[in-house]
């Protein structure tokens, strides 16, 4: 999977685990509201919410009887209601705090009369009919209201006229005693007279709106209050009872739920968001400053990863794998670890460039200076008069004159040849030759030079004809180079062995330079074919300037061939020079 693909499966991936968290601290959320809400609810109105959660919460039991949710039977208490389960017949089953007043067994039109309040019944009721586990069952809920009975009994002989309100002793004696007070309210809900009714803390005005309120929410208020509208003077008789001082009626409980649950949602998503924005800097950030401090320090000439406290770099874990957030990274990581290594080997390598040359430099100049002074030395003996040369001194002073001048042309013309071949200036004119028998006049010609010795060098041509193209005089070249380089620099036992292979393709060939010579170790290889590096003695000039291999290299690859070296110390070295052919070259 490429990096691209990656960082996007990581980023859609975070954005998806953000909606999903945010969609789970919601749901949260949500759910804590209903919960309170139902809780408001059930205190609020329970005749309407709590008895549908008391039907879906109970169990019917093998007897007959109905198990409640302990918490709503609390509730039922605390509103100081009760509870009856009829069947069929109108006969109580079960039941929970119910007074004695209440009956056992109800009839068909006995039991609706009190539900519609046509006949007297001192509890408000509501009737529940559920199936439950197979079974049907009437639940009968039941909450006495004080002040509706207070009103009813307050009723009775009292009126109020001419801006008067007349009650009896018996009566004045019965809101008293319940600590509640009574007021006439006009037409516009401004009061026209009350009895017993609180200093502070009452309003003497009330619109219909808080009237329905104080009636429908008492918890609320703390108050439980009736009315009575008198139709004859078009009055209204309202009752108050105070059931909680605690309550003030000002405000609505559901503020004082969906307020905390906004506010504790938009504190976990701006927390949620915080810890996620500090997660992607750590995971995706943090991999990045690591990567620009290895560049900077790349600038500087450092090479190696930044580490941490143990040394480990710091992508890494000791075991040599990525870290979990440097993984995503790990093309660019493994390209900067190349880059590293390649700019460390550069150095490297220019480092040693810089001491060959100066060792090549130091090696040219003491082998110009050699065959030099050679030539000053016997043109100052030629030119002083104080000698008399005969004619055969003067002709040998003259060839080892002539000799040395020569290496110093074949030394300058070898430096000029590896500058050309490596600023791509020198392109010879190939054309299309017999291998074997190019190469076995080479090899004869080799055989006679009296340095290399006689039968050291063995030919084995290619048993098929092989035409390759080369251009001839850089081939003879190559093979004087390669030849000398393996007969001067072993002992004079070791035998060379050149062989021509033909190729797969037409124009593809190789050619064998085998030696069981000293052999060379792995730094020589690498080294053969650097321009400044000499593997023999600079004080042994005749054999060489140091640029032969160098020469060779370049001139095999100008006519689109190449160069391998295998090599073992003790047992000998093989260099094969290969030409793949047209088709394989462009």
């Amino acid at each position: 999977m490429s990096i691209r693909r990656r960082l996007m499966t990581r980023f859609v991936g975070m954005l998806a685990g953000i909606v999903v968290l945010i969609i789970l601290l919601g749901s949260a959320a949500t759910y804590w509201v209903i919960q309170r809400v139902n809780e408001v609810m059930l205190v609020d109105d329970f005749a309407t919410s709590g008895l549908e959660q008391l039907i879906n919460t109970a169990e019917m039991l093998p007897d007959g009887t109905v198990r409640y949710d302990p918490k709503l039977l609390e509730q039922v208490k605390h509103n100081q209601g009760w509870l009856q389960v009829l069947d069929k017949k109108g006969y109580v089953i079960d039941d929970f705090n119910t007074p004695p007043d209440v009956p056992k067994q109800y009839k068909p039109g006995e039991l609706i009369a009190y539900w519609d309040a046509t006949e007297p019944f001192p509890y408000q009721i509501i009737i529940q009919i559920r199936e439950k586990e197979g079974q049907n069952f009437t639940l009968l809920y039941g909450e006495r209201n004080q002040a509706e009975s207070l009103l009813n009994q307050v009723r009775q002989n009292s009126y109020y006229t001419n801006g008067e309100l007349v009650l009896q002793p018996q009566q004045q004696d019965a809101i008293r005693s319940k600590g509640a007070y009574l007021q006439v309210l006009d037409a516009y809900g401004q009061e026209l007279a009350s009895f017993n009714k609180p200093a502070i803390g009452v309003s003497s005005s009330y619109d219909i709106q808080e009237l329905v309120l104080r009636i429908r929410y008492p918890n609320r208020y703390g108050i439980s209050s009736a009315t009575f509208y008198d139709e004859q003077n078009g009055t209204t008789w309202m009752i108050s009872i105070p059931v909680d001082p605690s309550a003030s009626g000002n405000e609505n409980p559901y503020k004082f739920i969906l307020a905390p649950a906004l506010l504790v949602l938009l504190l976990s998503v701006v927390i949620l968001i915080s810890l996620l924005a500090f997660w992607y800097a750590n995971r995706f950030g943090s991999p990045m400053l690591h990567m620009l401090q290895w560049l900077q320090r790349l600038e500087r000439g450092h090479y190696e990863e930044p580490t941490g406290a143990f040394g480990v770099p710091r992508s890494q874990r000791r075991n040599g794998k990525w870290k979990r957030k440097y993984n995503v990274y790990a093309e660019v990581l493994r390209s900067m670890q190349a880059l590293s290594h390649t700019l460390k080997q550069d150095e490297e390598l220019r480092k040693q460039t810089e001491s060959l040359r100066e060792e090549w430099i130091a090696g040219i100049t003491h082998d110009l200076k050699t065959p030099l002074s050679s030539i000053q030395g016997y043109a100052h003996m030629l030119e002083a008069d104080k000698y008399s040369w005969t004619t055969e001194e003067v002709r040998e002073f003259a060839g080892i004159m002539l000799d040395k001048s020569m290496y110093m042309d074949r030394l300058v013309n070898d430096l000029a040849m590896t500058y050309r071949l490596r600023s791509g200036g020198y392109q010879p004119a190939v054309e299309e030759t017999d291998v074997n028998t190019l190469l076995h006049d080479l090899i004869q010609r080799a055989e006679r030079n009296p340095a290399y010795g006689e039968g050291r060098i063995v030919f084995q041509p290619s048993e098929v004809p092989v035409y390759g193209l080369v251009h001839i005089p850089s081939f003879e070249r190559i093979v004087d180079n390669l030849t000398a380089n393996a007969l001067l620099h072993n002992p004079p036992e070791s035998i060379l062995v050149v062989s021509v292979h033909s190729g797969e393709h037409a124009d593809a060939f190789s050619i064998q330079f085998a030696d069981n010579g000293r052999g060379m170790d792995p730094e020589t290889v690498w080294k053969l074919f650097e321009r400044y590096y000499r593997g023999t003695d600079t004080g042994t000039s005749d054999v060489g300037s140091g640029l032969g291999m160098a020469v060779t290299k370049g001139l095999i690859e100008a006519m689109n061939g190449r160069i391998e070296v295998q090599s073992t110390p003790g047992e000998g070295t093989i260099i094969r020079l290969i030409w793949d052919g047209p088709s394989e070259t462009n």
